[in-house]
């Protein structure tokens, strides 16, 4: 490689980084938004593991009661449908 070719491939590789340090700084700025949100919903980001396994056991609870409910409507709507069909 001549200089000129030398000089070329290192501003093309500062071009790179520059971009690259624009998408970090881009990204950073993602991530300190989705904390804020995140914290404003009282949930610490640090802990998001957790907050995320509790929110699953929370809708496994709620579906599980709903269920729950489903089966003793059926179960009520079925004994009345009985008593209807006996008069």
């Amino acid at each position: 490689m001549d200089m000129a070719e030398l000089i070329e491939k290192r501003e093309q590789l500062e071009s790179k980084r520059s971009k690259l340090l624009g998408k970090l700084e881009a990204a950073r700025i993602s991530l300190a938004e989705i904390d804020n949100r995140l914290q404003e919903l009282g949930i610490n980001p640090s802990h998001l593991d957790q907050e995320i396994a509790r929110l699953k056991r929370e809708q496994d609870e709620k579906v599980e009661a709903f269920r729950t409910a489903l089966d003793e409507a059926e179960s009520i709507i079925t004994t009345i449908e009985s008593r209807l069909a006996s008069l």
